[in-house]
């Protein structure tokens, strides 16, 4: 067969300058400077980084604003709220999935740890918890998604698992071998510690959610403490070793006190997942375990269960990792507050905690930074009335928002 030498070499060239791509004229966010820069990115990767804007001609000139990299979201219960979108309706997975990653995507956030719960707080026998029925469903959704090239963001799996369960362990068993799951935490829920230490609020509040007698309520609060108190540390434990025989992350859940902590980190627990107390963060720090907040923490302030503030634990030096936890959007607005007073970090440290902490934190070495050799995972983002808004996102160099 014939080939014209000029056409297929033309033709290579072309195929070359799309698999490049220049970015220029943003203020871009490296691990320990700022400056306005250019980005080459070739094959996905990030080739070069220079000072300065581009002469070439082919380059995109952002116009401004700033260029992370792309945000990198442990904790989030975004897929469960487009699943079950009302009590009782569980929606179409593949629906589900797609809208999660079309919001997470224009949040700026390029690595996603979908969170699903494994175990139920609800003590109630006679009311069926929709939201424990989610796991295998949503896991199927997001390997279809993948599978059909319609996730723009990368997806990985947090299973939550709540200990007080008497089923937790075999539930879990069902997933431990899932290739999407790269992180594992521990909870319980039980009232009198760590998310509820007041009894008596929690009380009405049960009464209140669930409509039960009082008599009912005592009586499920009862028994919730015994499960914590006995069956809870031994399902701690099994659920640990199998997360561990996978080598997966651990972390703990709403840590009140430094013993909470102590008997994580002694199980080998790597992150403490919103610490309800200063204490229990100190106590973190002193063992080397990750402290990981919530977003809408910082970007509100205060904590919307009453706990400590995030802001409070940034200003002290005890905040690592932040998640969006139930607001997307949060990560890149919680990152730019941590640069205001009274806390003050720069720019880079703040954009870290949402970036290269958490990337760092669970192991994936090739993104969360801006540097030569790093996945082009790029956010694009200005600020409008002190706000950061998301403008354009890339993974590994494709523009994907």
């Amino acid at each position: 067969m014939f080939v014209d030498n000029k056409l297929a070499s033309n033709g290579e060239a072309e195929k070359n300058r799309m698999n490049e791509l220049t970015l220029t004229g943003a203020r871009l966010v490296l691990p320990d400077e700022t400056y306005r820069g250019t980005i080459h990115i070739v094959d996905g990767w990030i080739d070069d980084i220079s000072t300065g804007r581009s002469a070439i001609r082919s380059a995109l000139d952002l116009e401004g604003g700033y260029l992370t990299p792309g945000l990198i979201d442990l904790h989030t219960d975004n897929l469960e709220k487009h699943a079950l979108p009302r009590p009782g309706v569980i929606w179409d997975r593949l629906a589900a999935v797609a809208a999660h990653d079309g919001l997470v995507t224009a949040a700026g956030i390029t690595t996603v740890f979908d969170s699903l719960c494994i175990g139920s707080t609800t003590r109630d026998p006679s009311r069926k918890d929709d939201r424990a029925q989610l796991p295998p469903v949503l896991v199927a959704g997001i390997r279809q998604a993948r599978d059909l090239g319609l996730l723009r963001a990368d997806h990985f799996l947090h299973l939550r698992c709540e200990v007080t369960d008497e089923e937790v362990v075999s539930n879990f068993e069902l997933f431990a071998e899932e290739p999407l799951l790269k992180l594992v935490s521990v909870m319980d829920h039980a009232p009198g510690h760590r998310q509820s230490p007041e009894l008596g609020r929690f009380r009405q509040t049960q009464i209140k959610q669930y409509g039960w007698s009082e008599e009912d309520a005592d009586r499920r609060i009862i028994d919730w403490i015994e499960a914590s108190r006995t069956i809870g540390p031994k399902n701690q434990q099994k659920i640990i070793a199998l997360a561990h025989g996978r080598q997966l992350t651990v972390a703990s859940h709403d840590d009140e006190t430094a013993e909470h902590v102590r008997d994580a980190h002694d199980a080998g627990v790597l992150i403490s997942e919103f610490p309800t107390t200063r204490n229990a963060a100190e106590a973190a720090h002193l063992l080397g375990v990750r402290v990981l907040m919530g977003a809408p923490n910082v970007v509100r302030g205060i904590s919307h269960s009453g706990n400590i503030s995030a802001r409070e634990l940034a200003a002290t030096g005890h905040l690592d990792i932040l998640a969006s936890d139930y607001v997307p959007a949060s990560l890149m607005h919680a990152a730019f507050q941590l640069t205001r007073d009274p806390i003050g970090m720069n720019l880079s440290e703040a954009i870290s905690t949402v970036t290269s902490a958490p990337a760092a934190a669970i192991g994936l070495a090739d993104r969360g930074t801006i540097k030569i050799g790093a996945r082009a995972d790029l956010c694009h983002a200005i600020e409008i009335a002190d706000t950061p808004i998301v403008r354009r996102v890339w993974n590994s160099g494709r523009q994907v928002f």
